[in-house]
């Protein structure tokens, strides 16, 4: 017979869990310290983060909740707002991209001008509330916020993280270096 909560246990600490905590701990930590960040490499850094966020998450399996209530936020708007306005910084006109109107966006255009300073922002606050919860190292604290992170993922970070990959591919590719004055 197994000991009660032995599932939750095998799941939080599976290799996959563990290589995922790693990866969005990592790419937290880099958004955290972009002071004297230049462009390229902001660039470079932050698609070697984000597709490691990306590839080892999609490998974290799955599990139900076993608490009644989520964990609280960690990231406050202040943290947001900081995060928001040193990517926009660092990225300057390159911030904006073009995306497509969701469902239920008011505006009338299929094309929405939007900014990878955002999506940036939002994909921080995700992890970095999923990693405090997870270092906490209660286990069904731990389940339920992996849980909680895997159903907003299929709501809208996974599709942030890939939007914001697109556009920083692109300026890749191109040799876009944000520091240079065009």
């Amino acid at each position: 017979m197994q000991e009660e909560g032995t599932p939750v246990h095998n799941y939080v600490y599976s290799s996959e869990m563990v290589e995922f905590v790693k990866a969005a701990n990592g790419c937290c930590i880099f958004m955290e310290q972009l002071k004297g960040t230049e462009g390229r490499a902001f660039i470079i850094e932050s698609v070697r983060h984000l597709s490691a966020v990306y590839s080892t998450f999609i490998n974290t399996g799955e599990s139900e909740p076993v608490l009644e209530s989520p964990g609280e936020p960690t990231v406050t708007e202040q943290e947001w707002s900081a995060l928001f306005q040193r990517v926009s910084m660092i990225l300057g006109p390159h911030n904006d991209i073009l995306r497509m109107a969701e469902e239920g966006e008011f505006d009338r255009s299929e094309l929405v001008n939007h900014t990878i300073s955002e999506d940036l922002a939002d994909l921080y606050q995700e992890l970095r509330d999923f990693t405090s919860i997870y270092s906490l190292g209660m286990e069904e604290l731990m389940n339920d916020a992996a849980w909680e992170l895997k159903e907003r993922f299929g709501e809208h970070w996974g599709a942030k993280l890939l939007r914001v990959l697109l556009a920083l591919h692109e300026m890749y590719v191109s040799g876009v270096d944000p520091t240079e004055k065009t």
